[in-house]
């Protein structure tokens, strides 16, 4: 496929300074219409999950990745210091910075044959955006959160998780604290840092900055899968 240069601009933004500047930019550009993936039915073929943008060292399970590369359950995909990769699974697309581990769970059969799972964080930094209606899960250290059709954006801090709700609905729930949850609702990012430590009023949602993500990324994200962010108008 014919290959471009869609992140140049968003990939230069205040987050990426451990990235070098000269690095290649490619964008396969092609979009697969399918299931979403994460709790939804993966699609069935290979040929359903591409990757997007590939830089630097980024490993699947061990071995470095390629754009002929593909993601599938069960895999574990890593970035380096210099690494970035980009990928959609179905009508969902994923942003995986420098620095990052990422487990796609193997799924489980469900009700009329469909295939789940769910994608955990262990490191790093993820942005994923998913269409109108999906449920989905991400799971990390000190965080599961509960996806309704929204855009995210997920970051290990010495301090906790930043997350931020870049647009529709999530629930938050604490792993330290089972009786702790926030639904949160945006249109416009609505970013909390989930403390890892107890704080001393009790409550584990501190209030964040927007910040390590941008508009332009998120929406770009939301074109790989021919979308656009709700901000957009027209």
């Amino acid at each position: 496929m014919k290959s471009t240069t869609l992140f140049r601009d968003a990939l230069e933004s205040n987050y990426l300074g451990d990235i070098a500047r000269d690095s290649r930019r490619r964008f396969l550009g092609a979009t697969i219409a399918g299931t979403a993936g994460l709790l939804l039915p993966f699609p069935a073929t290979a040929a359903d999950r591409l990757i997007h943008d590939l830089r630097g060292n980024v490993k699947i399970n061990g071995k470095s990745a390629t754009f002929d590369s593909v993601i599938v359950a069960g895999d574990t995909v890593t970035t380096g210091s210099d690494g970035f990769l980009v990928f959609v699974i179905g009508n969902s697309a994923f942003m995986l910075r420098s620095r990052s581990e990422l487990v796609v769970e193997r799924p489980k059969e469900e009700a009329y044959g469909a295939v789940y799972g769910l994608i955990r964080l262990l490191t790093g930094a993820l942005g994923a955006t998913f269409k109108r209606g999906t449920s989905a899960r991400l799971v990390h250290a000190n965080a599961t959160i509960g996806i309704r059709g929204t855009g995210v954006y997920l970051e290990t801090r010495a301090t906790g998780t930043y997350f931020c709700t870049c647009w529709g609905t999530t629930e938050i729930n604490v792993a330290e604290a089972p009786n702790q949850r926030e639904i949160v609702e945006a249109s416009h990012h609505n970013p909390r840092l989930i403390s890892s430590k107890v704080p001393t009023d009790g409550n584990h949602f501190l209030s964040a900055p927007f910040e390590t993500h941008t508009d332009q990324e998120m929406d770009i994200l939301e074109k790989c899968v021919g979308r656009r962010a709700p901000w957009i108008k027209g």
